[in-house]
């Protein structure tokens, strides 16, 4: 991840070689380079860093001080074509639940629910963990838990490969649909203030393996996981 930090305080090419060193020996920088017109660090970093940490790090050599600014890869517009492997991957999903009710032979919702829930969790931990640090970066990018506990964007794809096994195995419904709506909610919460934001924000729902931008499908995803986790409270199990 690339972030530029406008600095203030430097006056002369000896601030600039102190104040890249110093970056450089940051644990979560991989290289950083430093320019006195503009007054600016552009550094590479492992996950995403804030004005706070690099001033905390900074601040053994006095006075500078950064305010940050992320340099956000383009994304493609949020249309059809974009979306293509969601829609794809929710018409398999329906395809093998059609099937599922045939081979029973009657329709109910709640196991149609139940299904479709644990196909869905199941997937898209595996699209996540095909890349996990990858996907924690992009996660920490706009999940409220991840940004405040990085540690929680690589435990989330286990969680949502829990839940999946536990949907298809009809393990304890009541306690998988009740950790199911608070993760979903969180998750909503944190989709609906990048929404919100209107910025280029990358969603990290399938991983890193598709690029998709952040949108209201996203919201409708995280929405609709809500309300069936809510629905599948009350149904009859």
């Amino acid at each position: 991840m690339k972030q530029t930090f406008p600095i203030t305080g430097m006056t002369c090419g000896n601030c600039v070689s102190k104040i890249e060193k110093r970056l450089a020996e940051h644990p979560h920088i991989s290289s950083a380079s430093v320019t006195l017109q503009p007054p600016e660090a552009t550094v590479e970093t492992q996950q995403m860093l804030s004005d706070d940490e690099l001033n905390g790090w900074l601040q053994p050599l006095g006075h500078y001080r950064v305010k940050s600014t992320v340099i956000e890869p383009s994304l493609p517009a949020a249309d059809t074509t974009t979306y293509r492997p969601l829609i794809l991957l929710l018409i398999y999903l329906l395809a093998v639940i059609s099937a599922a009710m045939v081979a029973t032979g009657s329709w109910s919702t709640a196991l149609a629910m139940r299904l479709f829930m644990g196909g869905f969790f199941i997937a898209f931990s595996f699209f996540k963990l095909l890349d996990p640090r990858g996907f924690a970066d992009a996660y920490r990018g706009y999940d409220l838990v991840a940004r405040a506990v990085p540690v929680y964007g690589f435990v989330y794809p286990f969680i949502e490969l829990g839940l999946g096994l536990a949907y298809l195995a009809n393990v304890a419904p009541m306690a998988v649909n009740s950790i199911t709506l608070v993760v979903m909610a969180v998750s909503l919460a944190g989709v609906l203030r990048a929404v919100l934001s209107k910025r280029a924000i990358r969603c990290a729902c399938l991983g890193t393996v598709f690029r998709l931008p952040m949108s209201t499908v996203t919201i409708i995803e995280d929405g609709l996981m809500l309300a069936m986790a809510a629905l599948a409270l009350v149904l009859p199990h």
